[in-house]
């Protein structure tokens, strides 16, 4: 994903493959993104989402739900270890905030009902989407959705 700062650089945010797989280092601007969609809307998401830790979602296999939760859990982990190192400790308020922010971005992602914006949140969409019709044998896209958000709300807490 690709950005244009402040001093109008372009930065990159690299998810580059580790053992497990890492994110890059958190941006600290606080910006909105905004581009057209596929449908030729024009949508503004904040640079948090672009951001947002995927990685292990891309190049995991995700074979069984065990999996998938498991991926899960290392991605919000990661997630929340980007966000504290970005606030260097300092505001537990403004990380908490972060956290909480990241986290409804992932449950957004996660159910679908996020805007159509493209790069690797929406590639993510598309390969929860894939998994959870294989897990459950479904294909129905509303009937998926409503499979998805029980789900959710069954393990939110654990999450």
């Amino acid at each position: 994903e690709i950005s244009i700062g402040k001093d109008n650089k372009q930065y990159t945010f690299i998810q580059k493959r580790t053992h497990l797989f890492a994110c890059g280092i958190k941006r600290k601007s606080i910006k909105w993104i905004c581009r057209e969609n596929s449908e030729k809307i024009t949508v503004c998401v904040p640079d948090r989402k672009i951001q947002l830790c995927v990685a292990n979602f891309l190049n995991s296999r995700l074979e069984t739900m065990e999996k998938f939760k498991e991926i899960f859990l290392i991605s919000v982990n990661t997630e929340a270890k980007l966000l504290y190192n970005k606030n260097e400790g300092k505001d537990p308020s403004i990380f908490c905030n972060e956290l909480r922010n990241s986290f409804s971005d992932f449950r957004s992602s996660f159910i679908g009902d996020d805007m159509d914006f493209g790069g690797n949140t929406d590639r993510v969409k598309g390969y929860i989407n894939k998994k959870f019709s294989d897990y459950y044998k479904e294909k129905n896209v509303e009937k998926l959705n409503n499979i998805k958000k029980e789900w959710w709300e069954k393990n939110k807490a654990n999450l």
